[in-house]
């Protein structure tokens, strides 16, 4: 087997594993942002029981802007072939074009090359597996890794942890979530 042919093989083998996880992802996401308003108005009403006060006056949440890691020339090329092929001037759909060209730019900029290429074949524009480089399956591992990570830190959350324990047990967590956040 030459040097190519491990390349293809190592990407599909990336390619599914990220598809596999992005869906669990998903999946998750959606779950979590229901058990988590149901963990905030659990915790306010445990905290009005129980005169705590109101455990979220004081986060402040900020967002990162946590740039993503740097496209190699393959992947600059795919968003390039993305941005000729969604100019309005050359496409019937302005609509759908649109967003193509917005899920590159996000893509771009979370330096998510899976989700670029998603794009691209929305397009009909597929990598040219002959110019994938080692950089670009090292990306690829990159973007599993932080999908991993986003999938953990869901499951470790106190909304997750509290959503799937028995009623006492319940209680603790407030008790821990309480603790954890006030000063």
């Amino acid at each position: 087997m030459n040097y190519q042919q491990v390349k293809k093989r190592k990407y599909y083998k990336l390619r599914g594993e990220w598809k596999q996880l992005k869906q669990e992802h998903n999946d998750l996401e959606l779950v979590f942002s229901k058990i988590s308003i149901e963990f905030v108005k659990g915790i306010r009403s445990f905290c009005s029981q129980n005169d705590l006060g109101d455990p979220f006056a004081e986060i402040n949440e900020t967002t990162q802007n946590v740039g993503g890691a740097t496209f190699t020339s393959s992947s600059k090329a795919v968003f390039r072939q993305i941005v000729l092929s969604t100019h309005p001037d050359k496409v019937k759909n302005k609509e759908k074009a649109q967003e193509v060209y917005d899920a590159a730019t996000k893509a771009r900029k979370s330096g998510n090359l899976q989700e670029l290429i998603d794009a691209g074949k929305n397009v009909s524009i597929k990598p040219d597996l002959e110019k994938i480089t080692t950089e670009d399956l090292n990306l690829l591992e990159d973007n599993i890794n932080e999908l991993k990570d986003k999938i953990t830190k869901i499951r470790n959350s106190y909304a997750w942890v509290w959503f799937h324990a028995s009623p006492i047990k319940r209680n603790e967590i407030f008790f821990e979530f309480i603790q954890s956040h006030t000063k």
